[in-house]
């Protein structure tokens, strides 16, 4: 008798080409193009400063690439990638004879080389439009390949580290990890003790190649950084990805269990009592309740309490702050990244069950609606609260309801505006353009730049309460929302019928 057939288990590099063609035609695959909007604007809005620009200050442009939006999308990819594979299961490849060192080594492979495209365009994008404009100025070749190389290098640990996480953790909580592991790096990247607190070496071996501090002012001809190389740290940074790629995972995926409700749901047949022959009688149950049954989805989400600890945050703040000083704090970033966050939360309660709200009696043009109206409410309701803390705090009248009506319509655009790119494309890429987005808006809306930039920059409308500014802002604003909300119900319908 023959010996049973055994499966043969494929080798590293099968499994690389798996990998590599598992991803192709994946939000993954088109993260990177966010490098390229952020190299994009941070190119448009280089320019209008003026001309007369050297390549030092070209390359000490990329300081907000180096120092903090890089990492971050390079945190958003591995979240990203795993947040995918976790709702495909696996695609199947779970359950394949594959050894787990090499699924783990291949994911990171392909990753680092979308991180490698993404730091290509970025950093690289800038480079090469300036050098191209400004042929009367040698390009420094080894510098701008280093402003490209060096970032990227030094994030490869960064990269495995959230891939590991990601294992162990919600893809939210691996934001959040990525983007204070980043803050830290930026916040000690200048310290003495640099060689012992690994967040450091994510960004310290930038600065002497853009030739900037941590916080983006040009380093003093004295300074040691400046005459520092960037590799030690940079080399540290890759090799940080070692350990946590041959780390295994330290538990298992609970088993998805189906979940079953004995009681009758809205819009189905319910059976009346069974007749003389034995059948049954069916009837209509009672109409359902859209709105209320959105609400209810939403009422177990992180607004329960992320809205009344915005609101306590704020006036905490203003307790012993300035409140007119501090109108900017609310305008340029609580509302931008308080509407981004309660988009993002809204569609990851309500789009999970999406394809089987289509197979309802209501469809998904009502729920959407549902969906649309309740976000940008709770978006407007805290917007006008706020803005009653701050006449409390002690601004007059005259400031709070430009200030409450401002914020209101500007947060009702924004909400819809991510709701409508969460549906339509990925909260990926939604969380992606709204990261860009409000960096510029804080860049325009709280510098000169607004004067001549302050249109183009939606992120920043909030920002401007005179006559002038709000008689096209709050238009506009009305208008993109209604626009929006035409765009979530179609979008809706094709989420419904992809899923």
């Amino acid at each position: 008798m023959s010996g049973a057939a055994t499966v043969p288990v494929p080798g590293l590099p099968a499994v690389l080409r798996a990998e590599f063609g598992a991803w192709r035609r994946s939000t993954v695959s088109y993260l990177p193009l966010g490098g390229l909007a952020f190299a994009l604007v941070s190119t448009a809005m280089f320019v209008s400063t003026g001309p007369g620009k050297t390549w030092e200050d070209v390359l000490g442009y990329q300081n907000l690439w180096a120092m903090f939006v890089g990492p971050v999308l390079t945190v958003l990819l591995a979240a990203t990638a795993t947040r995918i594979d976790t709702a495909a299961r696996g695609g199947g490849t779970w359950y394949r004879p594959v050894k787990p060192r090499h699924r783990q080594f291949s994911r990171f492979t392909v990753l680092a080389t979308r991180s490698l495209l993404l730091n290509l365009l970025g950093a690289g994008t800038p480079l090469l439009i300036l050098g191209l404009a400004s042929s009367a100025q040698r390009v420094p070749m080894g510098r701008a390949i280093e402003a490209v190389v060096v970032p990227w290098v030094s994030q490869l640990g960064l990269l495995a580290l959230m891939l590991w996480l990601a294992r162990q953790i919600p893809w939210s909580a691996v934001l959040g990890v990525g983007l204070v592991w980043t803050l830290l790096g930026v916040v000690n990247a200048e310290s003495s003790s640099w060689a012992v607190l690994p967040f450091t070496w994510l960004t310290r071996g930038a600065l002497p190649v853009i030739g900037t501090h941590a916080n983006g002012v040009a380093l003093e001809a004295h300074a040691a950084l400046a005459h520092a190389s960037p590799w030690p740290s940079t080399l540290l940074g890759a090799l940080l990805a070692v350990p946590f790629l041959l780390l295994p995972r330290l538990r298992l995926p609970s088993p998805a269990g189906a979940k079953h409700r004995a009681s009758p749901r809205p819009g189905l047949l319910t059976p009346k009592e069974a007749g003389a022959d034995g059948t049954f009688a069916y009837a209509q149950a009672d109409a359902p309740r859209v709105l209320a049954a959105v609400a209810g989805v939403l009422r177990g989400t992180a607004l329960i309490w992320l809205c009344p600890v915005t609101i306590g945050l704020i006036a905490l703040w203003l307790s012993w702050h300035d409140p007119d000083t501090s109108i900017q704090l609310f305008t340029l970033l609580v509302l931008p990244v308080g509407t981004l966050a309660l988009s993002l939360i809204a569609w990851s309660a309500a789009g999970q069950g999406w394809r089987a709200i289509a197979c309802r009696t209501t469809g998904t043009a009502r729920p959407a609606l549902a969906l649309t109206g309740i976000a940008v409410g709770i978006a407007a309701a805290m917007s006008v609260v706020i803005a009653f803390v701050y006449l409390v705090a002690g601004i007059p009248v005259g400031h709070a309801w430009p200030l409450a009506l401002t914020g209101a319509v500007v947060a009702a655009m924004l909400t819809s505006f991510t709701l409508w790119l969460s549906i339509r494309v990925s909260q990926s890429a939604a969380l992606v353009v709204g990261i860009i987005g409000i960096l510029f808006g804080v860049l325009v809306g709280g510098t000169t730049m607004q004067q001549t930039m302050w249109l183009l920059i939606p992120y920043s409308w909030a920002n401007y309460l005179d006559m002038h500014r709000m008689s096209l802002t709050l238009p506009l604003s009305v208008a993109a929302t209604a626009l929006f909300t035409v765009g979530i119900v179609r979008a809706a319908r094709k989420a419904a019928e992809k899923s």
